[in-house]
């Protein structure tokens, strides 16, 4: 019998051994930023590639003053590039991404943006971007 999980499609542990489908990426993904109660949760862009094994989207999804912004370059199958950012009240209070500008960090080019700093990265996987966005979320008062 075989067994399904989408639990952890870009855990850095599983990476290598797991295959993401874009249109599997988009609906797990979507589903994380619903189970935090963000709504209005639109596919900005979405251009699948030769293969249901490679593309790029973007979503937005908004939750009170929050707005979250996720993007996703899939390449056979993995996560190639990638953007995670939170905005409260229109300013970015968190980010992960892998764009190759911090060669410093340990984690290059894994690297996360809190406030103005830049930071390590270990786990770089959009579930560890969720948790946090939820304790970000739930410590920031109603406006």
């Amino acid at each position: 019998m075989r067994r399904s999980s989408r639990k952890g499609l870009n855990t850095p542990k599983r990476a290598k051994d797991m295959r993401v489908k874009l249109a599997d990426r988009v609906a797990y993904v979507t589903g994380k930023l619903r189970t935090l109660g963000f709504q209005s949760i639109t596919l900005a862009t979405y251009r699948p590639g030769p293969t249901s094994l490679d593309g790029y989207y973007r979503l937005q999804a908004v939750k009170r003053d929050f707005r979250a912004f996720i993007s996703e370059l899939i390449l056979g199958g993995s996560i190639a590039k990638y953007s995670y950012t939170l905005l409260y009240n229109e300013r970015a209070i968190l980010r992960y991404d892998n764009a190759p500008h911090h060669p410093h960090i340990e984690t290059f080019p894994h690297h996360k943006h809190e406030h103005d700093k830049v930071v390590p990265l270990p786990d770089h996987s959009v579930d560890a971007f969720i948790k946090e966005v939820k304790s970000l979320v739930k410590e920031r008062p109603l406006t």
